[in-house]
């Protein structure tokens, strides 16, 4: 049936006496009559259904790709069907690409539908092909389309339920098919996009510029040049965007970030606007993109916004929730980046305050709940500093997900956290099949399935451990198996990391819906023999802790690269988990040295190994090394010894202590600081202090002896680098501690004084571990 008219006078009611009634209509529309299911007095009690379809024969539709390539999309018209069921339709073929339609393994892969086709249509008037000076060198088409822009002082404007095509022009920058310009505040002007189809643009689909409170809802919008929903300036804020489907977003010319491989469907460039229930279903870029200037740029930045500077960088996502992002060429989501008054963009600190108008406000905590990701290069890559994600459902990514902590070394309370969530590897949506893969030594394997179009040859790991502190808890993980092409694990570790990481980022009550090894891996980590992986700092000195035993069967083990200075009698390795991993029954603490040179040429010595084994710093970003608390280290210099060494250790709690000394030359005058150190007259007296107040300078050898350890204990919540108060359990940190001289120094290399003096015996095997079996 196509329209019910139910006009003044006329009355439609649902029997009361029939067991069962369905109506089925493109449209019910009541000019005056009324229509009755019941009511207060006589209440329906049977079954009523009410179908509104508004697809008709000759329709276009698009689907799209449920694969890692967006171009997977396919557009079809609509045929008559007299046998189709109420929720069928037949569609003009072929068919050239599978379109999943099935939740797998607990996350939602069914491809979506967008209808094109409206009454109502808005478009452009095209020539043939490419002419001008409409960059014709790039594009062989014509991207000269039309435009729709409103301005300030408008009374309303809602566009709704018309197909909008052929609009916007890539050669000239503020041309879009729908643009705002620098509306300000909108409230109370319904300013609204709903139900449209927005389609074969040139030039993103709707942009917000210098505009508040716009509502864009269950918009279409596929096939498109640059950034399709899109914040421009940085300054727009309170506007909604809710239940939108994007897709076939290509790259543009307007933007660096259009044309850096980064073009987004969704390009946010304030988190105080809301985002729920939409969907990014395939970029040649990233799905959403979330990221921020220090003030709005363009003319926005000649308006008042409301804004302080670096305020957006302080302000937490005003509302996320339900949205899925995939088939994108690099992330699905990516919350990071400043944007900079050239439009180029580089890492940012996004660390939001109660106060975002004051940078020494608490950190807020942010949350962001219920978000898919699946068949993208990374699903998720979020920098902030209190973060708590819930309800993820991840699968087929390259990588699920990374917390990039913008401030790992901050040793205020803080941690990354990722709960009550699914992870899953392959699955039955197995994509178009990559066929024959060829490796560069010439040889060459067939798989069945699609490989992602960057990385595909990388070891493919759900959770990868990167900054931090990282905690997974309460997720089950699903379908993590190495083949042929590349290793994988449901935990892993970054692949190529140059920073500081905290020693107790955690794996708490995970699950995994496989038995390792024989149907998957629980954990993997590569070396540098390994395509991706990388030996820099980062890499070898990253920590897990197995808080309860759910990752490796023993609680309170670490997961650590099988280094040397790491390793001793007790620890494993674990060749199924890759050649990267061991696991030590001991806990691990981080050192980070720093002082007059920000990154001074340090290396490591373990008293036990002497001079045999020695562990020496690239410096790139930072410099830190992990310790292993059941032996001492002694931190040498190549050979200057800064004037003033500062050392700051991370990780440590009651009972749990680190032995280290520092290398600063023979025969010198030091300073420690804070001055609640004083000096022991050997190192016995440092070894029973419990009070972190004694320090022992061996002025023959060079070397300043300390003993760290924390008052505090460390309890289930306890998820920041330093433990506290039985209220809060987070926050008591141990004082920074200065080593002063006089002047810069060449007598930093200790080893041959120390040793064999302070050689220690190794720690026995008694309590070792064994490679974990599961069941």
């Amino acid at each position: 049936m196509d329209t019910i008219t139910i006009a003044d006078g006329g009355k439609l009611v649902f029997d009361p006496a029939v067991e069962s009634l369905k109506l089925s209509a493109n449209m019910v529309e009541i000019t005056g009559g009324e229509f009755w299911i019941g009511s207060e007095d006589c209440p329906y009690t049977s079954e009523a259904e009410v179908l509104l379809t508004d697809w008709q024969v000759g329709d276009d539709i698009v689907i799209a790709s449920t694969d890692f390539h967006q171009g997977q999309a396919e557009q079809f018209t609509l045929l008559e069907c007299a046998g189709c069921q109420d929720d069928q339709v037949m569609i003009e073929g072929p068919v050239f690409f599978t379109h999943w339609g099935e939740e797998t393994d607990g996350v939602d892969m069914r491809a979506e539908v967008g209808m094109l086709t409206r009454k109502v249509k808005i478009h452009g008037e095209m020539e043939d092909e490419c002419y001008g000076d409409n960059l014709c060198e790039r594009f062989s088409y014509d991207t000269f389309g039309g435009q729709i822009k409103a301005l300030r002082d408008f009374s309303s404007v809602q566009i709704e339920n018309a197909e909008i095509y052929h609009m916007g022009q890539q050669s000239v920058i503020g041309s879009y098919p729908i643009h705002f310009h620098m509306c300000l505040d909108t409230s109370g002007k319904n300013a609204a996009i709903r139900q449209n189809s927005i389609h074969d643009t040139f030039s993103r689909c709707v942009t917000i510029h210098g505009t508040h409170n716009v509502t864009l809802e269950n918009n279409v919008a596929y096939n498109h040049l640059g950034h399709c929903y899109f914040l421009e300036d940085g300054g727009e804020q309170h506007n909604t965007f809710l239940g939108n489907l994007g897709f076939g977003t290509k790259a543009g010319t307007l933007l660096p970030s259009d044309r850096a491989g980064r073009v987004s469907t969704f390009w946010i460039t304030n988190p105080d606007n809301t985002l729920n229930n939409n969907v990014a279903a395939g970029s040649d870029g990233i799905g959403i993109w979330i990221l921020m200037p220090l003030l709005p740029t363009g003319p926005s930045a000649d308006v008042d916004m409301g804004l302080v500077s670096g305020q957006s960088l302080r302000t937490a996502l005003r509302g996320f929730s339900g949205n899925r992002a995939h088939s994108n060429l690099d992330f699905g989501l990516r919350l990071d980046d400043i944007l900079r008054n050239d439009g180029t963009f580089g890492p940012a600190k996004y660390a939001p305050r109660v106060d975002p108008t004051d940078p020494r406000s608490d950190f807020e905590h942010l949350i962001i709940d219920d978000f898919t990701a699946y068949k993208n290069t990374e699903g998720v890559w979020i920098k902030s500093m209190w973060t708590l994600c819930t309800n993820f459902r991840l699968a087929e990514n390259h990588i699920g997900l990374i917390f990039a902590s913008a401030g790992p070394e901050d040793r205020r309370p803080h941690h990354e956290m990722l709960g009550n969530s699914r992870v899953v590897g392959n699955t039955d949506n197995k994509g178009e099949p990559a066929g024959r893969v060829s490796f560069g030594s010439g040889q060459s394997i067939i798989l069945d399935r699609s490989i992602p179009r960057k990385k595909g040859k990388n070891a493919q790991i759900g959770v990868a451990f990167y900054r931090g502190p990282v905690h997974v808890v309460d997720s089950s993980f699903a379908g993590f198996v190495s083949n042929e092409l590349r290793g994988a694990g449901a935990i892993g570790k970054k692949p190529s990391n140059p920073y500081f990481s905290s020693p107790i980022a955690s794996v708490r009550n995970a699950t995994f819906d496989f038995v390792d090894p024989s149907g998957g891996s629980r954990f993997y980590d590569g070396d540098g023999t390994v395509l991706g992986y990388k030996e820099r700092d980062g890499n070898r000195h990253n920590i897990v802790l197995d808080w309860d035993g759910s990752l490796t069967t023993y609680p309170l083990a670490s997961v650590v690269r099988p280094i040397p200075v790491l390793m001793n009698a007790r620890c494993v390795l674990t060749p199924n988990w890759g050649p990267g991993t061991a696991i030590c029954p001991d806990r691990f603490s981080r050192l980070k040295v720093t002082g007059s040179q920000p990154r001074p040429k340090a290396f490591v010595t373990r008293d036990d190994l002497q001079a045999s084994e020695v562990e020496v710093s690239l410096g790139e970003q930072q410099v830190s090394f992990s310790m292993n608390t059941a032996e001492s280290y002694i931190v040498h210099f190549n050979t200057t010894v800064p004037q003033r060494v500062v050392i700051i250790p991370f990780g440590l709690q009651q009972d749990l202590y680190q032995k280290v000394a520092v290398c600063v030359g023979a025969s010198q005058q030091i300073t420690v600081t804070p001055n609640t150190y004083s000096a022991a007259d050997s190192i016995a007296e440092v070894d029973a202090d419990e009070t972190n107040s004694k320090y022992f300078y061996d002025s023959a050898v060079g070397t300043v002896h300390f003993r760290f350890s924390n008052p505090f204990p460390r309890g289930e919540h306890t998820t920041s680098h330093c433990p506290g108060t039985e209220e809060d359990q987070n926050g008591e940190c141990l004082p920074v501690v200065k080593i002063i001289q006089e002047a810069n120094n060449e007598d930093g290399d200790c080893r041959e004084r120390a040793y064999p003096k302070y050689q220690t015996t190794p720690v026995s095997a008694e309590g070792a571990l064994t490679v974990p079996t599961f069941s």
